[in-house]
C-alpha cells in the first residue's frame, strides 16, 4: 500500500543480528512483501514498530497541523462552498455526514451517556470523527450548548477537504489543517489553481481518508478494561478481492474502494462546476441508512438507499436435510412424509458488499431471517423470526449482528461501547463469504394430502438499528434537553430529527421452495425462483457449509464435489476446486490438498490462494517450516492482508527464524498498528535477535496491554448460563426450530 508510511508509528533501531551494531533502518512501506523495494532486507537490524498514540485530542487520535484560531468555527461553515457546488452540497446535506453529530439524535443520545458514565475528556474518542468542529474549539470539555452552531456541523466540507495527512490506526487519525481556503475569483485562473491544490489534496484519492474513522479501536483511554476492536470497514475490505487481494479465495469481482460504492456519480442539476460530461460525484454516502432518510423526511435519500441495500446480500433455501440424508434444491422433487423432520439449510451470501455484511456498527444492528412454512391452502403451518419486526426481541430469528457483552456477559444494545469486556459471537459476513443458517421442522403427523405441497418462503429483512436504542433515541428527545436541539436544529439546518418515526424495514432479499409428499398421486417439482442447480447458487452452498466445526467438514467436501460438476469454465472449475483443497487443508490432509492444487494451478496459474491453502495445510499439521515460504509467496500476491502478515510472522517464528518474523511484523504493524498476534511475535522474537534493552521491554507493554482480554472466556461463558439460546449460537453453524402454528 503505497499511501501508508511511518507518520503513525515509532521505528525503534535495534542491534543488528550479525554485528550487533546499533543503525537506523530504512523505511517500511505498508504493503510490501519481503524482498520487494521499501520493505527490511534479509538480515538487517531488527526494527520494532510500536503503537503511538498523539496527544493533541487523545483518546481521538487527530492532529490540528493549521488554522487553530477559529478552526470550529471554520469547519462549520458549508455556506461558502454551497455558493458554488450547489449540487454537492445538496446531497451532502441529505447524508449521514451531515448529521454525525449533536444534530442527530441517536448519536447524541450515545455520547451523552457516554459523557456521562466516562467523563468529557474521554468523549473526545467520538468527537475525533464525529464533532470535529466542536472539539477543535474545546468545546467537548462541558455540556454542549444546543444554539451552538458547530454542534450540527457533521463531517463537513473544509473536514475531509483539509485533510493533509493520514495513519492507519482509526479512531480520527488524520492530520487537520483548518486553515482559510483561497477562493476562485471570476477571471483569475491562478485563484482556480490555488483553490484546487488546497481542497484537492492526496489524501482524498485513497481510501485512506475512510479507514481514519471507519477504524476504531477500544482502550483504557476510552474507558474500557481491555483492549478492543471497535466498528472496523476498513480492515474486511483491504483482506478482500475489493481492495486486490486475493488469497482468501479465488473469486471474481471488480476491484472498488469506498467511493466506488459510496460516492456515485449523479446527473448535474444545479450546474455543478466539477461535473465531467454532465455528471458529478455524489456526496450522499449511500449506505444502509433508510432511517436516517425518514428521520430527515427525505423520500428520494430513503427510496437510494433501500436501492442500495437491495441486492447487497441474498439468500437461497439451498438445500433440504430430511431422514435419508441432505437434498440440493434443483429442479427435481423434494420428497417429504407427515410426521417427519425435515431441516431446511438457508445461504446468506454477502453478494457485493465490500466489508462485512452488515457493517458500521456491528453491535447495533437489525438484520434477520423470517422464515414462513404455508401449506397448499396459505395456512401457516410453521415460522421463525416472523415477530422480529414488531417487537425486536423474536428468539426464533437468525440475526446478523456482532454480541458485544458487558462483563455480566449480557448484550450491550444501545451502544454502550465503554461496557463492552467481550465479543461473545459475530454472525455478520465478510466480504463475498457466505452464512449457512439451519431451521428444523418436525412435520405434523396430521397433515393430510390436501396440505401439500407446502411453500417455504425465507426473507433476508433489513432494519437500521435495533429497537432497544430506537427507543433510548426516543425517549432522549422528548426531553427538554432533546426538544432544546429539536428547536435549534430547525433554526439552524432547517431539520429536527424524529427518532421515535418507525423505522422503515427493508426486505433484500426473498428464497422459495415448494415441498411435496408421497401421500397422494402427485409430486410437486420444487420451484426455487425458477432456478435450477447451477454453480453459483451450489458453490455458495458449499461455501456456507465449509464454516461447520471440523468433525463435518465431509459434508461441506460433499456439495464442493457437486459445484465441481456443475463448473462451466476452467475459471469456475478453479474457484470450485480451490474451496475443495482448502477444506481438504482444514482437515490436515496435505497429498489430497497438493492434488487439488495441483488442479488450480494448471487452471488458475499463480492465484496467491494456492499460495495460502498450501500454507494452511503445513500449518494444521504443525509444519511452520513448510508453511513459511508459501505463505511469503501468498503475501506478494495479497501484500494488504495483515492477517497473511500475521501467519507469515507466527510461522517464521515457530519455525526458529526470528528475524523473519520480525521481517514480517514490521510491514503487518503498518497496516494494523494494534494487532496482537503481531505485537506478541514481535517483543518475543527481539530477544532473540539481540534487540536493545530499550526496546524489548517497549515492544512487551506494547502487547501486553492490546493482549485478548483474560476474561473472555468467562464472559462467553456468563453469556451461555444467563442467556438462552447463547451457546447454540456461537456455534458456527447452528438450527433454529421453526415454531408450529
Amino acid at each position: 500500500m503505497k499511501h501508508l508510511g511511518l507518520s503513525s508509528l515509532v521505528l525503534v533501531a535495534a542491534s543488528a543480528c550479525a554485528s550487533g551494531a546499533l543503525r537506523e533502518e530504512p523505511s517500511v512501506r505498508g504493503g510490501s512483501a519481503p524482498g520487494s523495494p521499501g520493505a527490511p532486507p534479509a538480515g538487517a537490524g531488527a526494527v520494532a514498530v510500536l503503537p503511538r498514540s498523539t496527544p493533541d485530542f487523545h483518546p481521538s487520535q487527530m492532529r490540528l497541523v493549521g488554522g487553530k484560531e477559529g478552526a470550529g468555527t471554520r469547519l462549520a461553515d458549508v455556506d461558502t462552498c454551497e455558493g458554488c457546488h450547489l449540487d454537492i452540497a445538496a446531497t451532502w446535506r441529505a447524508s449521514a455526514h451531515a448529521f454525525s453529530s449533536f444534530n442527530n439524535p441517536v448519536y447524541r443520545t450515545v455520547v451523552e451517556r457516554f459523557r456521562k458514565d466516562r467523563g468529557n475528556d474521554r468523549s473526545l474518542f467520538c468527537a475525533g470523527c464525529h464533532d470535529i468542529a466542536l472539539m477543535v474549539d474545546g468545546k467537548m470539555a462541558k455540556d454542549v450548548d444546543p444554539a451552538d452552531v458547530r454542534a450540527y456541523a457533521g463531517v463537513s466540507c473544509r473536514t475531509c477537504h483539509g485533510v493533509s495527512a493520514t495513519r492507519p490506526d482509526g479512531n480520527g487519525s488524520f492530520d487537520l489543517d483548518a486553515s482559510e481556503v483561497p477562493l476562485p475569483r471570476d477571471k483569475d485562473p491562478d485563484s482556480v489553481l490555488r483553490h484546487k491544490a488546497v481542497v484537492g489534496r492526496a489524501p482524498l484519492r485513497t481510501a485512506q481518508l475512510c479507514v481514519t474513522c471507519h477504524r476504531a479501536f477500544l482502550d483504557a483511554s476510552t474507558g474500557n478494561a481491555n483492549h478492543l476492536i471497535g466498528q472496523d470497514d476498513a480492515s474486511p475490505w483491504m483482506r478482500s478481492a475489493y481492495a486486490g487481494t486475493h488469497a482468501a479465495r479465488i473469486d471474481d469481482v471488480d476491484e472498488k474502494d469506498c467511493r466506488g460504492c459510496h460516492m456515485t456519480k449523479e446527473p448535474t442539476s444545479l450546474g455543478e462546476p466539477t461535473a465531467r460530461g454532465g455528471l458529478f460525484t455524489s456526496h450522499r454516502f449511500t449506505g444502509a441508512h433508510t432511517w436516517l432518510a425518514s428521520m430527515i423526511k427525505d423520500p428520494e435519500q430513503e427510496r437510494r438507499a433501500a436501492e442500495f441495500l437491495r441486492g447487497s446480500a441474498t439468500i437461497d433455501v439451498a438445500g433440504v436435510v430430511l431422514p435419508s440424508g441432505r437434498v440440493l434444491v434443483e429442479d427435481a422433487p423434494i420428497v417429504t412424509r407427515p410426521g417427519s423432520r425435515v431441516s431446511f439449510e438457508v445461504v446468506v451470501k454477502n453478494e457485493r458488499t465490500g466489508h462485512r455484511f452488515p457493517g458500521g456498527v456491528m453491535d447495533a444492528q437489525d438484520v434477520w431471517i423470517e422464515v414462513v412454512v404455508e401449506d397448499a391452502r396459505a395456512r401457516r403451518v410453521a415460522d421463525a423470526g416472523t415477530e422480529h419486526e414488531a417487537s425486536g426481541r423474536d428468539p426464533s430469528a437468525h440475526r446478523f449482528v456482532s454480541y458485544m457483552a458487558g462483563t455480566d456477559g449480557l448484550m450491550r444494545t444501545v451502544r454502550e461501547t465503554h461496557e463492552f469486556a467481550a465479543n461473545v459471537y459475530n454472525h455478520t459476513i465478510p466480504p463475498r463469504d457466505t452464512a449457512l443458517v439451519v431451521y428444523a421442522l418436525d412435520l405434523p403427523g396430521t397433515l393430510g394430502a390436501d396440505a401439500f405441497p407446502l411453500q417455504v418462503t425465507a426473507r433476508l429483512r433489513h432494519r437500521t438499528r435495533n429497537r432497544d436504542l430506537q427507543k433510548a433515541a426516543c425517549d432522549a428527545t422528548l426531553t427538554e434537553r432533546g426538544r432544546a436541539f429539536g428547536r435549534e436544529g430547525l433554526r439552524k439546518v432547517a431539520r429536527a430529527l424524529d427518532p421515535c418515526r418507525p423505522q422503515p424495514v427493508i426486505d433484500l432479499a426473498v428464497s422459495q421452495i415448494r415441498l411435496s409428499t408421497d401421500v397422494g398421486a402427485t409430486s410437486t417439482r420444487v420451484d426455487a425462483r425458477g432456478a435450477t442447480a447451477t454453480f453459483a447458487r451450489v458453490h455458495a452452498y458449499a461455501v456456507g457449509l465449509s464454516h461447520v466445526v471440523q468433525e463435518r467438514l465431509e459434508e461441506a467436501s460433499a456439495v464442493t464435489e457437486r459445484a465441481r460438476l456443475l463448473a462451466r469454465t476452467p475459471r469456475e472449475r478453479a474457484i470450485a476446486t480451490g474451496l475443495l483443497a482448502d477444506i481438504l487443508a482444514r482437515q490436515g490432509m496435505v497429498q489430497d490438498t497438493r492434488t487439488r492444487l495441483g488442479e488450480v494451478e494448471r487452471l488458475a496459474p499463480g492465484h496467491p490462494a494456492t499460495a495460502r491453502i498450501l500454507a494452511e495445510t503445513y500449518k494444521t499439521t504443525w509444519q511452520w517450516d513448510l508453511a513459511a515460504p508459501h505463505l511469503a509467496r501468498a503475501v506478494k500476491g495479497a501484500p494488504r492482508d495483515d492477517t497473511l502478515w500475521a501467519d507469515l510472522a507466527i510461522v517464521r517464528a515457530g519455525s526458529g527464524d526470528p528475524a523473519g518474523a520480525l521481517q514480517a511484523t514490521a510491514v503487518g504493524l503498518l497496516l494494523q498498528p494494534r494487532d496482537a498476534d503481531m505485537l506478541r511475535v514481535q517483543a518475543l522474537a527481539l530477544p532473540e535477535v539481540g534487540g536493545s534493552p530499550d526496546v524489548i521491554p517497549q515492544a512487551h507493554a506494547a502487547f501486553i496491554e492490546r493482549r485478548a482480554p483474560d476474561n473472555a472466556p468467562g464472559i462467553r461463558n456468563l453469556c451461555n448460563l444467563r442467556v438462552p439460546g447463547c451457546a447454540n449460537e456461537r456455534l458456527p453453524v447452528h438450527a433454529h426450530a421453526l415454531r408450529l402454528r
